[in-house]
Formats: C-alpha cells, structure tokens, sequence
C-alpha cells in the first residue's frame, strides 16, 4: 500500500520560495490553502515551472490530486499551505 507523506506544511510569504524539489517527482494527493489576512489574499503556486493563481479568503481552499510533479514553489503573504503526496 502507498505512504502518502506531508510534503510541505508552512506559511507563505510574498516572495516565492521552493516548496518541493526532488529529481524522482511525487504525486500530489491534496492541496490545502488558508489566508490568515482579513481580507482577500492572492497566492500563487507553480508546478514544474508552470504558475497558478489563486485569490483566497479566510475560508479553506482544498484540491485534490493526482498532480505530478517534480517542483513545487509558491507565494502569498500570510496564505498557510499543506501538501500531501506519495514520493517516487
């Protein structure tokens, strides 16, 4: 049976930062975003180079997967991410 990991569980900053970073990849399983500002917060997540945007509220914003990938960075001030997925 896989062991699905957390792959990254931290608080977001205006300036992008590497998430994940590893040669063999990983399948993503889920996504969580949280903005802890009052107000509307945007966050951007890139894939293998590829960005998405994202404008979140205070309320939690789930995806999931399958995502494979072998990169992962993002950014958002004040936006909290967890990633779980399966590493290859």
């Amino acid at each position: 049976m896989e062991e699905y990991k957390i792959i990254k569980a931290t608080t977001l900053t205006e300036s992008e930062q590497t998430l994940y970073s590893n040669t063999s990849g990983a399948v993503v399983k889920t996504i969580v975003l949280q903005s802890t500002n009052p107000t509307t917060t945007k966050a951007t997540l890139s894939f293998d180079g590829v960005a998405f945007n994202f404008e979140l509220g205070s309320d939690v914003t789930k995806f999931e997967g399958p995502v494979m990938t072998k990169a992962i960075k993002g950014s958002g001030n004040g936006v909290n991410v967890h990633i779980t997925g399966l590493q290859l």
